[in-house]
């Protein structure tokens, strides 16, 4: 078996995924290794060509989510839905790209907030808003609304979700919105939201794909609300343990040897 592998991506230095891979390795009792590169988009393709054969999968994180598709021979059917691959794993016929934020953002939520919802809002229109739609749709989701600065850079998303059978909303920040079933915010940690956007919106329970720092801005007005959230460490978690089934177990959908110790040893790493 193939005994490296590291994340990718630029930057680098905050990625929790080697903290979770080493602790995944440690529990599993395996003779592996998991290491970072900052690796920048034009740089990714001489990077992947030069990679020594004992690596045998790969974390991508942004900017490479979108850019590494084309030096993929086979991508999983989320990663062909999304645009958008994390993951990747080295094969006779060369590298096989999977998308695992969907089932790790699906987990986090059932874990925290529910498993079914109707009505939903999402903020957002990038890479990260397209695994996102796929998750809402999995948990039932058919009336979507999307809340974007500019419409025109969300047309990826809007799209597939309106592909996937869902009744799609488009408005802009500041807009008041139909109180919703949960809302999904997408938006990075850099980004600013100004307290009449946050008024604007009204949801039962809140998931944040940021984690750092935490709490965001919506955090703390769903905390303030006395309403339930959850952030994006929990999907950060769940994602790399289907990452672990692929790059040290038997595949994607085949539990780790005792994965429940794994999941708990991993869960400590990041302080869940």
């Amino acid at each position: 078996m193939a005994s490296r592998y590291a994340v990718l991506g630029s930057p680098i230095g905050h990625s929790l995924s080697p903290v979770l891979h080493r602790a995944a390795i440690a529990a599993l009792g395996i003779d592996a290794t998991y290491e970072s590169f900052d690796v920048t988009e034009v740089a990714f393709p001489g990077f992947l060509g030069g990679l020594e054969e004992d690596f045998g999968g790969l974390s991508l994180t942004m900017p490479l989510k979108q850019a590494a598709r084309p030096f993929l021979t086979n991508q999983c059917h989320i990663s062909v839905l999304t645009g958008s691959v994390n993951t990747a794993v080295r094969t006779p016929e060369g590298w096989h790209g999977f998308n695992t934020d969907v089932w790790g953002a699906t987990q986090a939520i059932t874990r925290s907030l529910g498993s079914e919802f109707r009505h939903a809002v999402l903020l957002g229109g990038g890479a990260t808003a397209a695994s996102l739609v796929v998750t809402a749709h999995d948990l039932g989701v058919d009336q979507l609304d999307v809340v974007v600065r500019d419409v025109s850079r969300a047309t990826p998303v809007i799209e597939l979700a309106r592909h996937l059978g869902m009744t799609v909303t488009v408005a802009n920040f500041g807009q008041p919105l139909e109180s919703a079933d949960i809302l999904m915010s997408s938006l990075p940690n850099t980004a600013e939201l100004a307290p009449e956007h946050v008024d604007a919106l009204d949801a039962a329970c809140l998931f944040d794909v940021v984690y750092s720092p935490w709490p965001s801005a919506l955090g703390r007005e769903w905390a303030s609300r006395s309403l339930p959230v959850a952030n994006g460490l929990s999907m950060l978690l769940m994602q790399a343990l289907r990452q672990a089934r692929i790059f040290y177990g038997d595949g994607v959908d085949e539990s780790l040897p005792d994965e429940d110790l794994v999941l708990t040893a991993m869960r400590a790493s990041v302080g869940l």
